[in-house]
């Protein structure tokens, strides 16, 4: 992820204490921008369902919904590609650790699942070692 060599049309800045419903108007926040820039339904859908996953694990997972905690979120965008920042200040996890939620074994655990779906809607995702910062891009899908 070279962001120093991108050129970044929007970008947002901010940090926010740990309400989903602050993470929702932020979600659309960014959505209306993504609209803005013609991005198709499925790359809406996407970044929609990233931005929402992401969220949910930092603000109920990383911080376990203590509005006393922060969420720290970046985005930046432009034509091809977003990407996106957040951290929280919980403990972190090992998203290598997660039981495979398609496995027949864990078909019936919830945990999981947000983690798989991130991994398959973005291009590119990380997390830092302590596994409390989460970043993402999306790139446009050129056949769309």
């Amino acid at each position: 992820m070279d962001l120093d060599a991108q050129v970044w049309s929007w970008s947002k800045d901010c940090s926010f204490p740990s309400d989903m419903n602050i993470a929702h108007d932020l979600i659309e926040e960014v959505m209306e921008q993504i609209a803005l820039g013609g991005w198709s339904n499925k790359e809406k859908f996407a970044v929609n369902m990233a931005l929402e996953e992401a969220l949910i694990n930092a603000i109920q997972h990383g911080n376990n919904s203590d509005l006393s905690k922060q969420v720290h979120f970046s985005c930046r965008l432009n034509a091809q590609r977003i990407y996106v920042r957040i951290e929280d200040e919980g403990p972190g996890f090992d998203p290598n650790a997660i039981p495979d939620p398609t496995d027949p074994e864990h078909i019936m655990i919830a945990s999981g699942r947000g983690v798989l779906l991130i991994k398959n809607f973005v291009s590119c995702v990380r997390w830092n070692e302590t596994g409390n910062v989460l970043e993402f891009e999306k790139e446009r899908d050129t056949k769309t």
